[in-house]
């Protein structure tokens, strides 16, 4: 038994790194191209959860912090938890000069924040990333009273010809492509084992214009996207021109996105 617990341990640990280090090197075009979440979304926060002056958030996989931002100005004190040096470098060098940024070097299972000392846990774009069960975990040790964990992504039209095409591209020329949002969708079982108690669905519509060069600079910010070092890097960009020029109107390609919250207690 101790064999195949620690046989187990050992795989985890070697996923957890290979999951981390799959954004390196893409924390400046990530910067660049990937979309903020709705407004609407933020100003739920800020209504209906006091998310604003006062409140302390950890953001977990913060990535480059562009959520992380949109709680910044909220007026949050923001613990942005960044495993991946690249990427948390960029949201440094992006939001310094923010007073109640705090950037840490910490990951799901091990933020080093105190007991009980953030309102809100966030994971933007993130929790597919995550051990489920080491994060509610620490969820609940950092976690004042009454604190909760709010799971966010955008999420594309699926359904849309735009997506279909997209994803055979990306089925074609990227061997880590397991789908958009590392396969989740919005009623997976890992969230809903993750909460216990349940947890408010929420969805906020947000379509998203992208010039070529935006979209091809989307694309090349996934953690399955193939970087400029691989044979078939030009052929893949390539691909990604051509599905911009199929679909775009006025030099605009228009992606059907909605920010979704999963909002719950974990304790």
């Amino acid at each position: 038994m101790r064999t195949k617990t620690g046989s187990l341990s050992q795989e985890r640990r070697v996923l957890a790194l290979d999951n981390i280090s799959k954004f390196t090197g893409k924390g400046g075009v990530y910067q660049q191209y990937r979309p903020d979440y709705a407004a609407d979304a933020l100003l739920y926060l800020k209504e209906q959860l006091g998310i604003g002056p006062g409140a302390a958030v950890a953001d977990v996989g913060s990535g480059t912090g562009i959520f992380t931002r949109q709680l910044l100005l909220l007026g949050a004190i923001v613990f942005a938890v960044e495993p991946n040096p690249d990427m948390r470098m960029e949201a440094e060098r992006q939001l310094a000069a923010f007073p109640g940024f705090h950037s840490i070097a910490g990951r799901d299972s091990g933020t080093t924040l105190p007991d009980q000392s953030v309102n809100l846990v966030s994971a933007a774009q993130a929790f597919h990333w995550f051990e489920p069960a080491a994060f509610r975990q620490e969820c609940r040790r950092i976690l004042k009273p009454n604190g909760k964990v709010l799971l966010v992504w955008n999420q594309r039209d699926h359904s849309s010809p735009v997506n279909q095409v997209s994803k055979a591209v990306f089925a074609e020329y990227c061997p880590d492509f397991k789908g958009f949002s590392g396969g989740m969708s919005q009623r997976d079982a890992r969230i809903e084992n993750f909460f216990p108690n349940g947890y408010e669905l929420l969805q906020f519509a947000y379509p998203i214009y992208y010039s070529r060069e935006g979209y091809i600079g989307r694309c090349l910010s996934a953690s399955y996207a193939i970087l400029p070092d691989n044979p078939r890097y030009e052929a893949f960009v390539a691909a990604l021109g051509q599905v911009f020029e199929q679909f775009q109107q006025d030099g605009k390609l228009l992606l059907s996105n909605t920010t979704v919250f999963h909002l719950g207690s974990v304790h």
